[in-house]
């Protein structure tokens, strides 16, 4: 495989990286505004239980702590792509114009073109190595996403065990609540999997 066609094979991949992210990302940006809505609803209902509720009103209002915390890491994770997009972009053009410069320096003698050359490397290199600390920093952010995930299943369980101690108008409603919470937990766990099974690959 030629240099040219390594380079491009290396962007093209870094570029599916980001573009997996940020479906992932999609995904679970829809299923945090379900379950504050689903939160919402939780807690109004809870409030209508009046004391015997206190303890689904407290997982409700956690339920909502836990969207609001999902959508600040998923800030995070699209800041790091467009960052991403960016060093991707830097490497590709930093790659094409060293290709020039090798020849260049290749098929004369002039150590002018052999001084570009060396120069024009060490940017690259600093490129690529920024470039690899940014994918770290996804992976750290997909690893605090993946702890979210967990602890949202959690809290459906808990969810469940108090919705089943209310009165009998209020058990269909917050059970729906409880279990729509839980497959929206399983389902963000699920996309994370994924998406950090996917970075992996790509490392």
């Amino acid at each position: 495989m030629s240099a040219k066609t390594a380079d491009g094979a290396e962007e093209q991949a870094n570029f599916n990286r980001v573009a997996g992210l940020n479906e992932a990302a999609k995904e679970l940006v829809a299923r945090s505004y379900q379950v504050n809505l689903l939160a919402l609803d939780a807690m109004v209902q809870s409030k209508r239980g009046g004391s015997s509720l206190r303890g689904f009103d407290e997982v409700s209002s956690q339920m909502r702590r836990w969207s609001r915390d999902l959508h600040v890491e998923l800030e995070r994770l699209a800041a790091l792509s467009r960052r991403v997009v960016g060093e991707v972009s830097t490497a590709s053009k930093d790659a094409h114009l060293l290709r020039l410069l090798q020849r260049a320096a290749d098929s004369s003698s002039n150590p002018v073109a052999t001084q570009a050359f060396a120069a024009r490397r060490a940017i690259q290199l600093d490129h690529e190595q920024g470039l690899a600390r940014l994918w770290r920093e996804v992976s750290d952010v997909l690893g605090d996403l993946d702890q979210l995930g967990m602890m949202a299943v959690v809290l459906s369980r808990s969810a469940m065990i108090e919705a089943a101690s209310g009165a009998a108008e209020q058990r269909a409603q917050l059970g729906y609540v409880s279990q729509e919470f839980y497959r929206n937990s399983e389902t963000v766990v699920n996309v994370l999997k994924t998406a950090l099974k996917e970075q992996r690959q790509g490392q």
